[in-house]
């Protein structure tokens, strides 16, 4: 299916986009029931969503890898580090119009910097572009990589559009370097969909997830229901990996 069509259904399926239209059906329709309905649907909604509780239940059924401790950093046996693309900061005035890593990106370039000079492991991004004009994921990752942490890339795949087409892609370059088993960096709510696509592969992964959303359990406080900006990012970004799970799924 043509990425933009992805792209525009996904915007209609998840918050806000989901909530705008919900509201609209109940604005037209506020005369009636169903209407009335609808409206408090799409506020009550809005309110959960926006609160961090909500959000961090959401992360906390994503986030259930574990970060690797020093021991399992010392003692691995994958020959590569990948890390998945996160989008990109397009025409960006402070560096001279260039495209940039968002910060998404950037995360998940710093864990895999870091892994990299505690591992000795060489590096490989992932990540194509949408556009057919400018740079991809894979090739802003390495410029940042080699650029501004100082480690060296071994490989960019520059093709992909989604992460099941990352796995698809990588797996016969990977085989064409004889590496059998990688370090996969990316962030702790999206590492079980892409571990699901990778292992769907036969690509041998140790997860390496990283910028966790849901820390350690405190008790929860009156904060925890006051809706904030981050917690409706979160709660988007949660709701987002569901729905590519099932999507996969359905693929499959």
């Amino acid at each position: 299916m043509d990425q933009e069509i992805v792209w525009a259904l996904k915007t209609l399926l998840l918050p806000p986009g989901i909530l705008v239209l919900l509201g609209l059906l109940g604005l037209i329709l506020a005369g009636r029931l169903i209407g009335k309905l609808l409206l408090f649907t799409t506020l009550a909604a809005l309110y959960l969503l926006s609160t961090p509780y909500i959000s961090g239940q959401l992360m906390a059924n994503l986030e259930t890898i574990s970060a690797l401790t020093r021991d399992q950093i010392r003692s691995t046996d994958a020959q590569a580090i990948v890390v998945l693309g996160a989008g990109r900061r397009e025409a960006a005035p402070e560096y001279g119009g260039q495209d940039t890593a968002n910060s998404l990106l950037l995360e998940r370039l710093r864990y895999a910097a870091w892994l990299s000079r505690n591992t000795g492991l060489p590096l490989i991004t992932s990540g194509g572009s949408l556009h057919s004009s400018g740079p991809s994921e894979a090739t802003i990752g390495r410029a940042v990589l080699e650029g501004e942490f100082g480690v060296k890339v071994m490989l960019t795949e520059d093709r992909s559009h989604t992460t099941r087409e990352q796995a698809l892609i990588l797996k016969p370059l990977l085989e064409q370097h004889n590496i059998h088993k990688i370090l996969l960096v990316t962030h702790a709510w999206h590492m079980l969909r892409a571990l699901d696509v990778f292992e769907a592969a036969g690509i041998r992964v140790q997860p390496a997830p990283t910028a966790f959303a849901h820390g350690p359990s405190e008790r929860a406080s009156y904060y925890d229901w006051l809706p904030t900006e981050r917690a409706f990012r979160d709660s988007y970004f949660a709701l987002h990996e569901q729905l590519g799970r099932a999507w996969y799924r359905l693929l499959d």
